[in-house]
């Protein structure tokens, strides 16, 4: 009867890789001998001092990840709190008493002390204790993912500015090339061998030149203002970002199977170690509806002096068994509530799973397509500069109008800030990559002194 009972408390056994399903292979692959291994402090590809000091800024002082650290601290000290109901209680009273009148006085001294034990016959504290210390390494896991995103966020920021600072400064050398083209037809219009639609539509190729300064401008404090955000500082707080360009954008790192999701990602790790976690609070409430025993000891001493206090003690042992008997179904509604919770966690567990795959691919397949557009721009813009330069060459024979070199110059020069915008998504479906790959326990290792 002992191990049917006990048998029938005991959680479950799952398997991890048989609850989610997994593709054997990504759609989209990626070619292994081109591959770069995964590193772990993934931001260190860029080889940016100041890069790697915002993120160890962030990790420190960020209010979001400090916060989560603080949950994981709970969650430790529920798990410690739980344990303790594993061991004995014990306390020890003492006391005086002391009786005055006008001829005499008399005093006694009293001492008891008092011990009791759960004996976890049915393991219903050791389940509830097991299902509390999962929960504690959930929460170790969720800093791993906060840490991650983190990161993720402030690199994402980071090339967000540089990619703007690279277009500003494009914006601005065409800027001045518009500005000595206007000089030159303003001269050319001066001695009558050019038109004044020619100043006027090289004038407006100007002016839209610069209305494109305010907007890059604006983006470039609002992401200082989120970078401050990141890193735990007040908007407008002063921290050096440096670097006007895109960084060389590495090769994409090696993938593996997507069965490894489950080693490397820490929100999938979290959520499995939350359903394994209900699996033991669910034997806990089973194993709660069963007879419970206690040890309980209690000893005393009395004496009119401290000297004769310890000469003489009463010991009282006291075996104690209670068995609920009627409780409304309050046990029975419990055991019911753990499972539902269980069956939601499982629920949650693949579809966490399921949408790691789905981040990776997505992931996947925007780099891929991302470098065709990038090849793609960068011979139009060949092209582009090819068509301007037989367009200067044409209207400097006074073979055809202005209008045909204005087109093309600004043919040349939209696709020159579509370039820097492709090259940066590129940047950024590259760190989306990373995040989706994920890197368990990278917290921890973050972390150790070097």
């Amino acid at each position: 009867m002992f191990a049917l009972l006990t048998a029938c408390a005991m959680p479950s056994p799952r398997n991890a890789a048989t609850i989610a399903v997994l593709p054997e292979r990504y759609a989209r692959t990626v070619n292994s001998n081109a591959a770069e291994p995964l590193p772990e402090r993934w931001w260190d590809i860029y080889q940016d001092s100041g890069l790697n000091a915002l993120v160890q800024m962030a990790l420190n002082d960020n209010p979001g990840i400090n916060q989560t650290r603080t949950r994981l601290e709970q969650a430790a000290a529920v798990a410690g709190k739980t344990y303790a109901d594993l061991l004995p209680s014990a306390s020890i009273t003492g006391e005086r008493r002391g009786t005055r009148t006008e001829n005499t006085s008399s005093d006694s001294l009293s001492l008891s002390g008092a011990a009791s034990y759960e004996l976890d016959i049915w393991g219903k504290n050791r389940a509830a204790a097991e299902a509390d210390i999962l929960e504690a390494q959930a929460s170790l896991q969720d800093l791993n993912v906060a840490s991650i995103t983190l990161s993720a966020s402030v690199v994402e920021n980071w090339l967000r500015l540089r990619a703007l600072r690279a277009e500003s400064r494009m914006i601005a050398d065409q800027i001045d090339t518009n500005t000595t083209i206007l000089d030159l037809q303003h001269e050319r219009y001066a001695n009558g061998s050019g038109s004044l639609l020619d100043v006027l539509q090289q004038k407006e190729t100007l002016e839209s030149s610069k209305a494109q300064l305010p907007d890059i401008q604006t983006s470039q404090e609002l992401i200082l203002h989120q970078l401050a955000a990141l890193v735990g500082k007040n908007p407008g707080a002063h921290f050096s970002v440096g670097g006007d360009s895109i960084p060389k954008i590495p090769a994409l790192p090696a993938t593996g199977l997507p069965s490894t999701l489950l080693e490397t990602r820490p929100d999938i790790e979290a959520a499995w170690l939350r359903l394994r976690s209900a699996d033991w609070a669910t034997s806990a409430a089973v194993r709660d509806r069963l007879p419970a025993f206690t040890l309980s000891a209690n000893i005393t001493s009395s004496a009119t002096k401290l000297s004769g206090l310890f000469d003489s003690w009463l010991l009282n042992l006291v075996a104690e068994a209670a068995l609920p008997i009627l409780d409304g179904g309050e046990r029975r509604a419990e055991v019911l509530r753990q499972k539902a919770r269980a069956d939601e966690r499982f629920h949650a567990y693949r579809e966490t799973v399921i949408g790691a795959i789905a981040e990776v691919e997505d992931a996947l397949t925007q780099n891929h397509f991302q470098l065709q557009k990038c090849d793609a721009i960068t011979r139009q813009l060949e092209s582009a500069r090819a068509a301007l330069e037989q367009a200067q060459l044409s209207y400097s024979n006074g073979d055809t109008g202005y209008i045909n070199v204005l087109t093309s110059l600004r043919s040349v020069q939209s696709l020159e800030r579509q370039y820097v915008q492709a090259e940066r998504d590129l940047a950024l479906f590259r760190v989306a990559l990373y995040r989706a790959l994920g890197v368990n326990d990278w917290h921890q290792k973050e972390q150790k002194p070097s």
